[in-house]
């Protein structure tokens, strides 16, 4: 990388760096061309140099963010002994990456919709489908040619799980009210309603994935979460 090269590398990541502090004390509407520049001491003319619009900047920080979760589930996988334990832990690479970035996650559904996207470059737009195809095709492949999952229920299997770990995020990071009506732990919740869920769909039971604490332990240590 040449002196120039990293110039611009730098004045990306101070732009996105603005931005995402921006999104963390003011929210989405906070996020404007005009305050990244006043937060970095760049004009305007220079954040426009990097990307268009605020719709870029926001697509960018959540393609980063999706980035980090495919390394995460990655290495989950890599730390994971048969189907169930890799669930259970892919799980937990979710929620911890959601709540290292709560900011970020609340505004997923957000950033992915069509309004949104149609005021995003072409080029962050395909960024951002390849990550969620990596990330995507992760979640499909732990279920593919595992015993007791037939070829028929990877998809249901792959959907369901999804679906449910989807839930439990929006939770996490909206700030639901669930303890009044006795879920005071979402993710404990979630943990004992996957096994219920692999159970019928025909999981091999194991040893390693029973114990919700042990589960978590695991994966503060993997995702070294002090």
């Amino acid at each position: 990388m040449n002196h120039k090269e990293k110039a611009r590398l730098d004045r990306e990541t101070l732009i996105l760096d603005v931005a995402l502090a921006l999104l963390k004390e003011q929210g989405l509407q906070g996020v404007t061309m005009q305050a990244i520049a006043n937060g970095t001491d760049y004009s305007k003319g220079t954040i426009y140099q990097h990307f268009g619009c605020k719709e870029d900047v926001i697509t960018k920080l959540v393609a980063q963010c999706g980035q980090r979760l495919v390394g995460m589930i990655d290495l989950a996988t890599e730390n994971a002994t048969g189907l169930r334990h890799k669930i259970a832990l892919v799980s937990w690479a979710f929620f911890i990456n959601a709540e290292m970035h709560p900011e970020l996650t609340r505004f997923l559904a957000l950033a992915k919709s069509p309004e949104f996207q149609s005021k995003v470059d072409e080029s962050l737009q395909a960024e951002l489908a390849v990550i969620d195809q990596s990330i995507l095709s992760r979640v499909v492949n732990l279920f593919v040619g595992q015993p007791g999952v037939s070829a028929e229920k990877v998809m249901v299997g792959a959907f369901g799980w999804w679906a449910m770990k989807w839930g439990v995020q929006d939770v996490m990071v909206n700030d639901w009210e669930l303890s009044k009506l006795g879920f005071d732990d979402p993710r404990k919740f979630f943990f004992d309603a996957l096994h219920v869920f692999l159970d019928g769909l025909g999981v091999e039971q194991d040893e390693l994935s029973q114990n919700y604490l042990e589960i978590q332990t695991q994966a503060n240590s993997i995702f070294n979460i002090q």
